[in-house]
């Protein structure tokens, strides 16, 4: 009998199943692959065929994400980019000793010369070995890096050539307070690090790092930026910089706004405003998107969100906005002319609306002239007092859908879905209430009515 079945399996095969077992995009865990219980790691320790298998398996090592504080990590990077050989590499570099050895008290201030030379040739030298490999970098993250040592990294031969990189992520340690003497564009200190990297289309700048910081960047030819958190100018500057970007999304403050000037943006397709420390709406007041297809904002405070700032936005820009998504503070109270000023919309989602939200928005929804074309609607966690309220609103809800369903043939465009979801557990609805969502199911509307427990569809 064939104790370890594996022993009889191609080594391509066995090869194709570790790979497999590596963590994915859809964990947690997708960058814990120097985790000794996870694999590839763990696949060194089982066996000495494994072992020879895993080692073998370049696929397993393109993968890296490296603390430039451990004492072993340029034997680590060596090892792994040995073993990945030729294969497109995604690499993090993360927690970047500042000041000290490791297992050592001494502040680089107080280093002699000879020793300061020794101390950054120390945390170079792992970056100069991925700089032999940068022909195969295709993902690279430098994360809480002093920009210091920015500086020193934009000094070394070859480091602005990486002729595969796609994807780029920088954040400069405490970047919001370093920089916040840099009052505009032409006082940032700049650095060529990555100039020349001709198929990057993707760069996301964390920890309030400023895009004017990277502004040899090649951001003509980037298509999606991300920044979080960001100073609104720091924002505004990444638009101005990247003329061809299509998406974009940041984590924005209303601070420092004196200076910006309202910017047009001709190729911007999709923006999303997104809570890190703050989530403002400000940014509204300086830009015109007139190429505008999807917005989203999420998770912004009530006090942030000016109506009369994103209408003026929304009539400025007449964008062909087909997709939005909200999701403010339970307390906001949503003023129904937001919507009514999107008659282009194709998909709906909006979150924590108001008790009396609903029954104003389907008052106006019976009218198939209001958001004519609108095909997907979607709320997600309606506030209400009690059960009846949930009640009345689901019975306003109802008759507000059924009459434009029924209209449907008038309609520029059709229901396609609808879903209410609530936050907690509500109770039984009236079955009358019900019926009329089973009979619109039943013609072809796709209909969730549900809360965490159960479905009443």
């Amino acid at each position: 009998m064939v104790r370890d079945p594996f022993s009889i399996l191609p080594c391509e095969i066995t090869s194709e199943i570790f790979v497999h077992c590596l963590p994915t995009s859809y964990t947690t865990r997708e960058w814990n692959t120097a985790n000794p219980h996870e694999a590839p790691t763990l696949l060194l320790h089982v066996c000495r065929i494994w072992r020879e298998i895993a080692i073998g398996t370049p696929a397993l090592w393109a993968k890296m994400e490296l603390s430039m504080h451990n004492a072993h990590r340029h034997d680590t990077a060596r090892a792994w980019l040995k073993r990945a050989k030729a294969c497109p590499l995604s690499v993090k570099l993360y927690h970047w000793a500042r000041g000290e050895r490791v297992g050592e008290d001494t502040c680089e201030d107080t280093l002699s010369d000879e020793e300061a030379g020794d101390f950054f040739t120390w945390f170079i030298s792992p970056f100069q070995t991925f700089l032999a490999h940068a022909h195969n970098l295709v993902f690279l993250e430098l994360s809480t890096i002093p920009w210091e040592y920015i500086y020193e990294l934009d000094q070394l031969p070859d480091s602005c050539n990486f002729p595969s990189l796609q994807k780029l992520t920088v954040g400069v340690e405490e970047g919001l307070d370093v920089v916040s003497d840099w009052d505009d564009m032409d006082d940032t200190p700049c650095v060529r690090l990555f100039a020349n990297a001709p198929l990057l289309c993707e760069i996301s700048l964390i920890d309030g790092t400023p895009p004017v910081f990277l502004g040899s960047l090649p951001w003509h030819q980037l298509t999606k930026y991300t920044g979080t958190p960001s100073y609104l100018y720091h924002s505004i500057d990444a638009l101005r910089l990247g003329s061809n970007l299509v998406e974009c999304a940041v984590a924005v403050g209303g601070i420092n706004t004196d200076f910006v000037e309202i910017l047009i943006h001709p190729n911007l397709k999709s923006l999303t405003l997104f809570k890190d420390r703050w989530c403002s709406t400000d940014i509204f007041q300086f830009l015109t998107l007139p190429a505008l297809e999807t917005l989203r904002i999420l998770d912004c405070k009530y006090e942030w969100f000016e109506h009369e700032e994103f209408l003026d936005f929304l009539t400025r820009s007449s964008a062909p906005l087909r997709q939005f998504t909200i999701r403010l503070d339970p307390h906001t109270a949503l003023d129904i002319g937001v919507f009514l000023s999107m008659p282009g919309l194709v998909e709906l989602e909006i979150w924590n609306p108001h008790e009396i939200f609903l029954t104003l928005f389907f008052s106006h929804f019976e009218d198939v002239t209001v958001l004519p074309q609108l095909q997907h609607l979607s709320f997600f966690h309606p506030r209400h007092s009690s059960e009846d309220v949930a009640s009345k609103q689901l019975e306003k809800v109802q008759a507000g859908l059924t009459a434009r369903w029924n209209s449907r043939r008038h309609a520029p465009a059709q229901m396609k879905s609808f879903s209410l979801v609530w936050h907690e557990d509500i109770g039984d609805f009236p079955e009358d209430i019900l019926a009329p969502f089973r009979t619109m199911t039943s013609e072809g509307l796709d209909i969730s009515l549900k809360t965490p427990t159960r479905s009443y569809i």
